[in-house]
């Protein structure tokens, strides 16, 4: 399975306790980064089970945003980079 995943996490300020640590270093076990808060690569489903329910127990639901987009395949996806491509090499 090849996910796309992004978040954008809400300013610390607005928040008890800072959790972007948290949820970077969560999707980085299973994920490339490719932007600063862009991560895409393949994975198991066992993985994704355990990343979506890792992520529901870091994340503030009512301030963080993290959107995962899923296909069965890569050959379903066309990826098209524009300037430098910081995940170069990952699909050759």
């Amino acid at each position: 399975m090849y996910l796309i995943l992004f978040y954008d996490i809400a300013d610390r300020s607005k928040k008890e306790k800072d959790n972007s640590r948290a949820i970077r270093k969560t999707v980085e076990k299973y994920l490339t980064r490719v932007q600063f808060s862009v991560f895409e690569g393949e994975i198991r489903p066992s993985d994704l089970k355990k990343l979506k329910a890792t992520l529901l127990k870091v994340a503030d639901k009512e301030l963080d945003s993290i959107v995962i987009y899923e296909s069965t395949r890569l050959n379903y996806t066309e990826r098209i980079v524009i300037g430098v491509d910081k995940n170069e090499g990952i699909f050759w």
